[in-house]
């Protein structure tokens, strides 16, 4: 059996990740947060000459698994590719077992991946940790948590590296984890069940050139490994009450999102929520002197009873048309923020533990040059000069107000409830047309129905809500349900105002010239040659690389007249699939997921509707997604919407619209 460590580790007041940005926290905080030192994928600790490693080292747990010891032994000093050896192989330290599954070709190949799994009589974690599903993903996050600090602590403490970086310097000995960040979301990282726990790693297997360092490679799986395991995955080293903290916290927001349909509501912010993020490049919270916890309206403020916190009390944001106004730089592109993230839970201290959104609300923003593939957009488009088509509207190289339109159409088919839009992030023209405008050029000449006259009837007669950051736009005042003031941060309900305004100074909004008509459910076709040849990556979590294996053709081609030049022959298309436009991915392991959803569905010859590719893949278990016959440890669970979002932005993809009648 693994001896027990009565050593805590504090969890740190958000337990989150380097986040939605493209860097994470600095300072005391992160430190606090993470662990000093360098760890995981910043490389390990190095016998720089090669040399073994001292007998203390050793000898601690070499002789609990003497094969393993013995075979790194007589590896040390030849060629890199006889690491295959351990291809498969499992061994057991007594308490937990150690298997490897891929085996890297050289040292500057991606890392090799194996499983830790240990036993339930060796971790003894009581099944109230992982009860129900929502309970084994919180403890699966925290324990992931545990993990990269205790490798990073481990391998920071051994002897120095040389900072050589040439050929024939040591490269690998460097142990990681898929590391979650502030959301927490189902994983392959790690898995709690009555079997145990198992956690996946990828490890850089120590070289120098092509030469197998036999004593790095005993130190990382004979010395780091296990002590790894003694310090993060036995339930006697981790902080119980702690863990059982992330646990009720996550259990609490799945609760309240539950209750957000029967009241009303669209979302929910809770009183002394902290918005504002640390900076513009990091999900971690604000913790500045000075920072304005939330504070709900005295006419808006709901509460509710939650299993664990107990009442809680915050902001109800209704169902229907909300609009979000203020001055600049006064919170309301943050408040935007937190709701548009609340479709997910967080870990605790995060600050936004009881922001909480109905699970299908969809950003919408304006994307130059994305791809739109026979998208009906009539409701907001129509009569473009030459008879161009909008019916079955393809382009290569959507304008601002295109793809807000495609945008919208493509949500609603996938049966998102809410729309959220900030208007820094949106086509104005697509926004609204003031009266001055309406004049100045006649709706005859003017192709685009504006969203303020469409905002009601999405709500009234499809029953999908809207909130909407507006700062300039003062024609929304006379369709809104509900406007929320923002300064200084402090929140308001200022919509009685607003509606005196509205009435003194009608804007005239102008009604739709038709009905909005309904949102078709289309067929997708992913051909073969674009992503079944090599399965698309995904090594950021706003780009997926593309590695077609043949000649593409176009699509089917639109009716005559349709927009549609450049989808046969753009090489510079390729091979990037980008989702920056997607602000609800919050994972590069979420991205991960969808890559391999289009390798699948690429591989399948049978023609599928939206819905239909959207339920096979949420029905198939996370483990499952990937076709590759290693395991995988990187990947988390993405919302079905990005998924369709994501397709619809992958050129040459084949997507038809049934016929109409």
């Amino acid at each position: 059996m693994i001896p027990e460590r009565t050593q805590q580790r504090s969890y740190g007041n958000g337990g989150g990740g380097r986040g939605g940005g493209r860097g994470g926290g600095r300072g005391a905080y992160y430190k606090a947060l993470y662990g000093g030192g360098r760890g995981g994928r910043h490389g390990g600790p190095a016998d720089g000459d090669g040399s073994r490693l001292s007998a203390a080292a050793d000898g601690a747990w070499a002789g609990r698994q003497p094969e393993l010891s013995g075979l790194l032994q007589s590896l040390d000093g030849k060629q890199y590719g006889l690491y295959k050896q351990l291809t498969g192989r499992r061994f057991d330290f007594g308490g937990f077992a150690l298997v490897f599954d891929r085996i890297q070709s050289d040292a500057y190949a991606p890392p090799s991946k194996m499983r830790v799994c240990v036993a339930q009589h060796a971790a003894q974690y009581p099944r109230e940790y992982y009860s129900t599903k929502v309970r084994a993903v919180a403890s699966a996050h925290y324990l992931s948590q545990q993990v990269h600090r205790a490798l990073g602590q481990l391998q920071s403490d051994g002897p120095a590296r040389t900072g050589a970086t040439g050929w024939q310097s040591p490269k690998g000995g460097a142990l990681a984890i898929d590391f979650p960040g502030q959301e927490v979301l189902e994983r392959t990282s790690v898995t709690v069940s009555d079997a145990g726990v198992e956690v996946r790693l990828t490890a850089g297997l120590p070289a120098s050139g092509r030469t197998i360092l036999g004593g790095r490679a005993q130190r990382m799986l004979l010395d780091v490994l296990p002590r790894m395991v003694e310090q993060a995955l036995l339930f006697s080293s981790v902080d119980r009450d702690e863990m059982m903290g992330v646990v009720h916290c996550v259990e609490d927001q799945e609760h309240l999102r539950g209750l957000l349909a029967p009241n009303n509501l669209l979302a929910f912010v809770g009183n002394g929520a902290v918005l504002p993020r640390s900076s513009g490049v990091s999900n971690l919270p604000l913790t500045a002197e000075g920072t304005v916890p939330f504070q709900s309206p005295e006419s808006m403020r709901v509460s509710f009873e939650l299993p664990n916190r107990g009442r809680v009390e915050g902001m109800g944001i209704p169902r229907g048309v909300t609009l979000v106004c203020g001055g600049g730089f006064n919170g309301k592109s943050t408040l935007l923020q937190a709701i548009e993230r609340g479709v997910y839970n967080h870990v605790p201290g995060d600050g936004r533990e009881l922001v909480v959104t109905d699970a299908a609300a969809v950003k919408i923003k304006a994307e130059e040059g994305r791809s739109v593939c026979n998208t009906d957009i009539r409701a907001f488009i129509n009569n473009l000069p030459f008879g161009k088509d909008t019916g079955r509207f393809c382009t290569a190289d959507a304008s601002g107000s295109t793809s807000m339109a495609a945008s919208i159409q493509e949500a609603i088919e996938v049966k998102a409830s809410a729309l959220l839009f900030d208007e820094d992030t949106c086509a104005t023209n697509f926004l609204v047309r003031d009266r001055r405008m309406q004049q100045l050029v006649p709706p005859e000449d003017e192709p685009i129905t504006p969203l303020v006259s469409r905002v009601r009837e999405l709500w009234e007669d499809m029953g999908i809500s809207s909130v909407l950051v507006i700062g300039g736009c003062g024609d929304y005042l006379d369709v809104a349900d509900v406007v929320v003031g923002m300064h200084r941060y402090a929140a308001s309900d200022i919509t009685a105002r607003a509606k005196d305004i509205a009435h003194a100074t009608p804007a005239a909004v102008a009604k739709a010239a038709t009905a909005y008509g309904p949102v078709l459910d289309r067929t997708v076709s992913i051909p073969r040659e674009l992503a079944a040849h090599k399965p698309p990556r995904a090594k950021t979590r706003w780009t997926i690389s593309l590695f077609p294996g043949g000649s593409l053709e176009a699509p089917p081609q639109p009716a005559p007249g349709a927009e549609a030049h450049g989808m046969a022959d753009e090489p510079d298309a390729l091979p990037e699939l980008d989702l920056s436009a997607l602000d609800q991915l919050v994972s590069a392991s979420q991205t991960r997921s969808i890559a391999h959803i289009i390798h699948a569905a690429a591989q399948d010859p049978r023609c599928k509707t939206m819905r239909e590719l959207l339920a096979e893949a949420g029905a198939r278990p996370l483990d499952r997604l990937c076709s590759e016959s290693s395991v995988a440890g990187d990947l988390a669970r993405p919302r079905p919407i990005e998924v369709a979002l994501a397709i619809n932005r992958l050129r040459h993809v084949d997507i038809r619209a049934p016929k109409q009648h």
